[in-house]
């Protein structure tokens, strides 16, 4: 081995234990954040503290990464200026890394997982879909909102960025179609809260959806003549960013939203009443499957008109519908368990009563299924004796998705009312349906859940994971759990759920020499049922039939040898200047060069800031770093940017590995109270008109502050998605304030400039350049054709 290794490796063993630390990986998004099967797309990775050689792992069946995960031009549009509060908070700012996806042909639509670690620790999976329709990824451009045109069907991928965007998709309908427009952001992990809104051809709103499934908007509407029809969507509370993605799915093909009943027996033909858009208005039959899960999916259709998969939930037991009225005692629909009851509660108010005969100390459990198969209906059950006494009562919890379940015993042989209701009386109507299956506790057994599907680890320290365990049918005995797949030198403790209890967290531990990795781990739990000895791997919890994950990704991580410190510093800056900070670099043993840059993560109130990227060379231990602050920044406020100190370490056993180094504490911050600038630039128009082939001659006037006598250059700066537009820099002399920048058209312009241009003034002072801005609207003007 390398002595420098040798001594390296030694020195980042001892910084373990103490003050080194690890920037966390963090992934943002996914973007596109699916795709239609049979195709290939570049999928775009926004993430912190990634680096030049993250790693990527795609989860479930036919999906392939194709190649590494490589840095990529990040896709960035500054939007306007936070507003407090907000701009008071954190700041993220992930960097986008791509990828090739290929999704096989054949394979099943749905859900799938994404997952990235690094030599610092890894990301918990995020969601990526598998679709059947045509997909378009939105060709992002700054400015005002642009329609697109598209064609139906089509699922649609794009994202509310930056801050106050609005995107607008345009499409053809004829009279009386009947079209779907449903988002899919909310329940992708997305921070998006949507709205959608429907204009007809003439620019009238005709529907508007916002949260119809949790936070993701869905509606369905008749177009009432032919024409072209646009859909707006945006962030209800007026955000966005990189992280805002989302799925539009636009079809004008049978759409079923909900079934009644939510489900039926299995191998049984059973008669549903279908709730959506071009479905029929009576009962259809299904014939449902006589084994698999308990959650399947079913289509409807005629011919070559086929609806989307819809979930029906399943089970062997008898079936019953229920039959109005039955919301009293005197009218409750007598049942025998073992059987499973459908209901809805039709109406705001309504109560559904079901009686049940019940023998004295023989436990009964009660189970609905509602909002995980996609009902509004906030469901509370409560269990009452034949004096009205209320003797047990469920209510919904976050795990089951507001499903309310419990677990009875009657004390006395009799005739017991269950009552299933909504939790606020306002509430009710025909798709507020719910099953309610009634039977004996199952047979003992148990699940293992994991809130996490990843650990990072750094060597000689510790991480725990947290390990739930659902105990079923009384099952109270202990769980022994076996970590499968743990790396050299690292190990696990605390392996044992105790009887009665619920979780416990297991504890990993790594060795010095713990080889700096990224690993999958199965955790997989043993224990004594009855006679016989179970065994079940612990995996996320599945909700609605979407598929789990089953392994746990331990990173091994390296800590960061080195650190950035200063000493305070809290200055006023004019904005549209340089504004610089000394630092010192805390080596740790770390003699190799330094990569210095703004962080992904900031403080607070950036507004703008842009900084670049720099090298400290090995064995220097101070540097300054600079920051540019826009012109536009709000006068009075406190900027605090922070920085990110990266470099590639080899290890002891060869191996290289980028590290960084971020703190936003506020002595290491770049914190700057900002004041009005020292130049102003002005046109004399506020906006041209654009005439393919001409020119146009703005007038332009500069104040200079005190001592601000150097030459200066005028630009135009136009958006990079705006083509046609330019003009040679106006250059002014030290005494000069006025001039003239001649703006030139291409024989070539866009329909419409949706953004304005941007006249920069630049003065250097002292090695550095002092700017303004002001902005300019631009008009396309069409010349009149002369007669002959």
């Amino acid at each position: 081995m390398d002595p420098k290794n040798v001594t390296l490796f030694l020195s980042l063993s001892l910084l373990a234990a103490g003050r080194a630390q690890a920037d966390l990986p963090v992934a943002s998004y996914l973007f596109p954040p699916g795709a239609q099967r049979g195709t290939t797309v570049t999928l775009r990775v926004g993430g912190l503290n990634f680096h030049r050689r993250p790693s990527l792992e795609m989860l479930g069946p036919g999906v392939h990464a194709v190649g590494p995960l490589l840095p990529t031009k990040t896709v960035w549009f500054e939007g306007p200026v936070i507003p407090l509060p907000d701009s008071q908070q954190a700041e993220d700012y992930p960097k986008d890394y791509a990828v090739t996806v290929r999704v096989d042909a054949e394979t099943p639509p749905g859900l799938r997982y994404a997952r990235v670690w690094t030599s610092q620790g890894a990301t918990p999976a995020q969601a990526f879909v598998i679709g059947e329709l045509p997909e378009l990824v939105e060709q992002e451009i700054d400015g005002d909102p642009v329609d697109v045109k598209v064609t139906l069907p089509v699922t649609i991928n794009g994202r509310i960025f930056p801050r106050e965007d609005v995107d607008v998709w345009s499409f053809e309908a004829k009279r009386g179609q009947a079209t779907t427009c449903e988002v899919n952001a909310a329940r992708l992990g997305s921070p998006l809260d949507a709205r959608i809104e429907v204009l007809d051809p003439q620019g009238r709103p005709i529907a508007e959806s916002d949260d119809e499934l949790g936070a993701d908007p869905r509606l369905h509407f008749v177009a009432p003549v032919d024409g072209m029809y646009r859909l707006k969507i945006h962030d209800i509370n007026v955000r966005g960013a990189q992280s805002f993605v989302y799925r539009l799915t636009l079809t004008n093909a049978p759409y079923v939203d909900l079934t009644y009943p939510l489900g039926g027996r299995k191998g049984s033909s059973t008669r549903f009443e279908l709730f959506g858009a071009g479905v029929p208005s009576g009962p259809v039959a299904i014939a449902l499957p006589a084994d698999g899960p308990s959650f399947v999916e079913q289509r409807w259709g005629v011919g070559e008109r086929t609806s989307n998969a819809f979930l029906v939930a399943v089970d062997g037991l008898p079936e019953l519908v229920e039959a109005e009225p039955n919301d009293s005692p005197t009218t409750a629909t007598s049942v025998s368990p073992p059987v499973v009851v459908n209901g809805r509660v039709g109406r705001p108010g309504d109560t559904d009563v079901w009686a049940v005969a019940l023998r004295a100390g023989e436990p009964v459990r009660f189970a609905l299924t509602a909002r995980s198969l996609g009902s509004p209906l906030d469901a509370v059950v409560t269990v009452k004796d034949q004096k009205g006494k209320e003797v047990a009562r469920g209510e919904g919890t976050a795990k089951a998705l507001g499903d309310p379940a419990l677990t009875f015993s009657a004390g006395t042989d009799g005739i017991y009312f269950v009552n299933v209701s909504d939790r606020f009386r306002s509430r009710g109507g025909t798709g507020n349906g719910y099953r309610l299956k009634i039977d004996r506790p199952g047979p003992p057994d148990f699940r293992l859940n994991l809130p996490s599907d990843t650990v990072t680890l750094e060597r000689k320290a510790e991480a725990k994971l947290k390990v739930e365990a659902e105990r079923i049918g009384g099952f109270s005995g202990p769980i022994a759990l076996a970590v499968e797949g743990l790396p050299p030198g690292v190990s696990a403790a605390n392996t044992t759920i105790g009887a009665n209890q619920t979780a416990t967290e297991v504890v990993f531990k790594a060795a010095p020499e713990a080889v700096v990795r990224g690993v999958p781990l199965k955790i997989v739990g043993t224990a004594k049922v009855g006679d016989a000895e179970r065994k079940r791997t612990a995996a996320t919890r599945d909700v609605r039939g979407l598929p789990a994950v089953e392994t746990v990704i331990l990173a091994v991580a390296l800590p960061t040898p080195f650190t950035v410190t200063a000493d305070t510093d809290f200055r006023w800056a004019p904005r549209g200047t340089i504004h610089h900070r000394r630092y010192k670099i805390e080596r740790g043993g770390y003699d190799g060069p330094i990569e210095v840059r703004l962080a992904d993560r900031q403080a607070r109130h950036l507004q703008g800031v842009t900084g670049p990227t720099l090298t400290v060379p090995a064995g220097e231990s101070t540097f300054d770093y600079p920051v540019r602050l826009p012109p536009w920044m709000e006068t009075g406020r406190t900027s605090r940017s922070v920085v990110m100190a990266t470099a590639t370490v080899t290890d002891g056993d060869g191996s290289r590995h980028d590290v960084s180094f971020t703190s936003s504490k506020a002595d290491v911050q770049i914190i700057a109270v900002v004041e009005p600038g020292r130049l102003n630039v002005v046109t004399g128009l506020s906006s041209v008109a654009a005439v393919p082939g001409r020119t146009v001659s703005l007038p332009v006037r500069l104040t200079r502050g005190t001592l601000l006598d150097g030459p200066a250059q005028v630009e135009l700066i136009a958006p990079t998605h705006i083509a046609g537009i330019s003009a040679r820099p106006l250059e002014l002399g030290g005494r000069e304030t006025e001039g003239t920048l001649v703006i030139e058209f291409g024989p070539s312009l866009p329909e419409r400039f949706n953004a304005p241009v941007v006249i920069r003034a630049t003065v250097m002072d002292q090695g550095d350049p002092v700017s303004a801005e002001t902005k300019l609207g631009v008009e396309r003007v069409i010349p009149e054709t002369r007669l002959p």
